[in-house]
């Protein structure tokens, strides 16, 4: 009865691991979900182009793909890009600060960077907010 009972418990355990398995495994790498399921990105957008232009997909790519070159390259060597109604890409500069380490609780100092900057237009807001 006392190996029965061991046995038993030892296949609890086990399914209880593969629940906690899978369950994670669900959720994506590392636990984290890997993208929203509403989420668009590069394949919408090249159907979008190869939609409104009426080109093949392949030129869509294209396409595409030199508009973020362009604007990536342009804002990179501090060039303002704006789309009007849409909005401003350009680079920022965020100056030298003190922060705090927080696995030690030390202080560090964080290095001055540039960083780029995105500013919504006002015809994207509204859009956004539904007016």
């Amino acid at each position: 009865a006392a190996s029965q009972a061991n046995r038993l418990a030892h296949k609890k355990q086990m399914f209880s691991a593969l629940r906690v398995r899978v369950a994670r495994a669900s959720q994506g790498t590392r636990g984290f979900a890997t993208k929203p399921p509403s989420a668009l990105g590069k394949a919408w957008a090249i159907d979008l182009i190869k939609d409104a232009a009426g080109v093949s997909g392949k030129q869509a790519e294209v396409a595409y793909k030199a508009l973020l070159e362009g604007v990536s390259a342009a804002v990179a060597s501090g060039e303002r890009v704006t789309f009007q109604g849409f909005g401003t890409f350009e680079k920022t500069s965020r100056a030298a600060r003190n922060g705090v380490n927080p696995q030690t609780g030390a202080a560090i100092q964080i290095p001055a960077t540039e960083a780029p900057k995105f500013k919504a237009g006002t015809a994207f807001k509204m859009l956004v907010k539904g007016k």
